[in-house]
């Protein structure tokens, strides 16, 4: 396959603080040279920019507009023949950019989402507790919260429901839980995939969607991997996968559906000396790509 790679290197509206490292991190445990060794061509990546001049006091306007860069990018790299697209995002908030650019780049506008992570990143202004913009992403992008953010990634009226995905997140508020059994969204909790069978479970779950969306978007936030594969996440969850079934998880979700952009997200180089979380995501791009349709 021809394979781009698009890099968002900030922490929010941030820049290098953070998970703005993680891109350029995920770059030196080896992602281009493995991805060439499996006979991949892989385009020079490209950098989501962000001028001063266009930065305001605002983080939802700064997030939308580096999501506007980051869709851009990706749209741009499916003009210029690119099979699959890599995503190193800076942190969860730079999700609804991918989205666009796959929306963008599909023919139909009938793309999805199967979003791995440890929290359900779905709360609005209304529902959150704490008001944090990384725990909203996943409902930009549905189009509950920020039309600016979600019309300025290109997204539009928003991905229903019945093409998107929840997998292995443990920690949700009462309110996400309430939204994903009212909208009946499709959920594999973190204690289910620690069970045999993961495989068959993702495949239960997914095939049935496969009709509601022509591409898709695999969002991985590395936080569903717990803290002893990637030290130092914020926020840890009560449960967590072992890394060998969530590669099962996210091969699973490859071969079930035409995912075209992978999204790898919240790696902090800064908490991780030894780099682990970096090999960690590799290796879950690589079992992506391995089986890609």
């Amino acid at each position: 396959m021809n394979i781009a790679i698009v890099c968002v290197p900030f922490s929010n509206d941030v820049a290098r603080w953070g998970v703005a490292g993680g891109p350029q991190a995920i770059l030196d445990a080896g992602l281009i040279e493995q991805l060439q060794a499996r006979g991949h061509v892989v385009q020079t990546p490209t950098w989501v920019e962000f001028d001063k001049a266009e930065r305001t006091r605002d983080s939802v306007t700064n997030l939308a507009r580096i999501s506007a860069h980051q869709s851009d990018l990706i749209a741009q790299a499916f003009a210029n023949h690119a099979d699959y697209v890599v995503c190193l995002e800076g942190n969860c908030c730079h999700a609804p950019g991918a989205m666009g650019g796959t929306l963008r780049a599909t023919p139909s506008r009938r793309a999805g989402i199967v979003w791995f992570d440890a929290h359900g990143d779905m709360h609005t202004m209304k529902t959150s507790g704490s008001g944090m913009l990384g725990g909203m992403p996943f409902a930009v992008i549905m189009g509950w919260e920020f039309d600016d953010w979600r019309e300025a990634s290109g997204i539009g009226v928003g991905v229903p429901v019945n093409a998107t995905a929840l997998i292995g997140a443990s920690d949700l508020d009462v309110e996400e839980v309430d939204a994903i059994a009212q909208h009946h969204m499709p959920h594999l909790h973190a204690a289910d995939m620690v069970a045999p069978h993961t495989r068959n479970r993702m495949e239960s779950l997914l095939k049935p969607l496969a009709a509601n969306a022509d591409a898709w978007y695999l969002h991985f936030d590395i936080d569903v991997s717990g803290p002893e594969e990637v030290p130092g996440a914020h926020t840890p969850a009560p449960h967590w996968p072992t890394r060998h079934e969530l590669r099962e998880a996210v091969a699973a979700t490859a071969r079930t559906l035409p995912v075209k952009v992978f999204g790898l997200a919240a790696y902090n180089p800064g908490t991780d000396l030894a780099r682990k979380g970096a090999q960690l995501g590799v290796e879950m791009i690589l079992a992506a790509v391995d089986v890609a349709q």
